[in-house]
């Protein structure tokens, strides 16, 4: 039987990797996502115009959707998301919740803003999720330190020197009887 402390030590061992694991998926994604950004300029404007300087904070993942026209998927980070399309010379259309704005126009660019912001109130629980998320990892580390470090239990016959106690003696009935030879 394994110690507590060795037990706790591997639980840790195993949660820190797979903590690590996440963050460092974590990061590509965002890495990734500020890769688009930094290569166009003007999705970094408009998103900057719409969200915020810090729309960073919200932002999960940008994926490229369509190369014609040049159409980008916005993940937010609670699992909702939008899309914006380059119309050429710096100019981008934004489609929110299937509306499409122009953010060239001042009041579109206001309502498209808004519609963002609607989306991020809509499902808006990231910390549940993680919380979950830790959950769940915990349930499976436990789970999988429980399955290695238990051994199914195999009966072992008694050595030669040991009498079997009468509750582990076989009665006559359950005892095999030798087979006849068969005359040759």
């Amino acid at each position: 039987m394994m110690n507590k402390t060795l037990l706790l030590e591997k639980y840790i061992k195993k949660a820190v990797r797979m903590a690590l694991k996440e963050e460092e998926q974590q990061q590509k994604r965002a890495e990734k996502a500020m890769y688009f950004i930094h290569r166009f300029p003007g999705l970094k404007k408009t998103l900057e115009e719409l969200m915020s300087p810090a729309f960073g904070r919200y932002i999960s993942d940008v994926s490229l959707i369509a190369p014609k026209p040049t159409t980008f998927g916005i993940g937010l980070i609670n699992g909702q998301d939008f899309t914006v399309t380059y119309l050429g010379k710096n100019n981008f259309s934004v489609k929110v919740s299937g509306k499409k704005y122009n953010p060239i126009n001042i009041g579109e660019s206001e309502r498209a803003s808004q519609a963002i912001a609607d989306l991020l109130e809509l499902n808006y629980a990231p910390k549940e999720s993680t919380e979950e998320l830790a959950s769940q990892r915990d349930a499976d580390i436990k789970a999988d330190l429980e399955g290695g470090s238990t051994p199914p239990s195999i009966p072992t016959p008694p050595s030669p020197g040991e009498t079997p106690t009468p509750e582990e003696e076989p009665t006559p009935e359950e005892t095999p009887t030798p087979e006849e030879e068969p005359a040759a």
